[in-house]
């Protein structure tokens, strides 16, 4: 406690199919900042690869960044006081601290160049 009611989505492109990942729950600031990260981190790297998935992913981002606010203004977490409550879950670094993150990121500058250079090309 406290906690908020959101839903954090990721995103996998595969080629041709695609997949749709989320984790719904009340997130108290620590676990919501955990999912937030973990599932925006993976998203930055394994979401790219698809005709839809380049269009998706950013959108899927954006989203992850919103929904994040959600739980980042929550006081701290404490145990709750109506019943069984468990151990907040560890935020980790901060998303831009992650090394998943910047592969993720490395993998969008590469596309962008690929696709620059190719236009210039004729």
């Amino acid at each position: 406690m406290p906690a908020k009611k959101t839903t954090f989505r990721g995103h996998q492109g595969m080629i041709i199919v695609m997949r749709f990942l989320s984790v719904e729950g009340p997130f108290c600031r620590d676990c919501g900042l955990a999912t937030y990260r973990q599932m925006t981190s993976k998203t930055l790297v394994q979401g790219w690869y698809g005709y839809g998935s380049l269009v998706i992913t950013p959108i899927t981002v954006l989203i992850n960044l919103i929904r994040r606010r959600h739980v980042a203004g929550l006081d701290a977490p404490q145990p709750n006081p109506y019943g069984p409550s468990r151990e907040p879950m560890d935020p980790g670094p901060r998303l831009l601290e992650r090394p998943m993150t910047w592969f993720g990121l490395t993998i969008v500058a590469a596309l962008i160049g690929f696709v620059v250079y190719a236009l210039s090309q004729g």
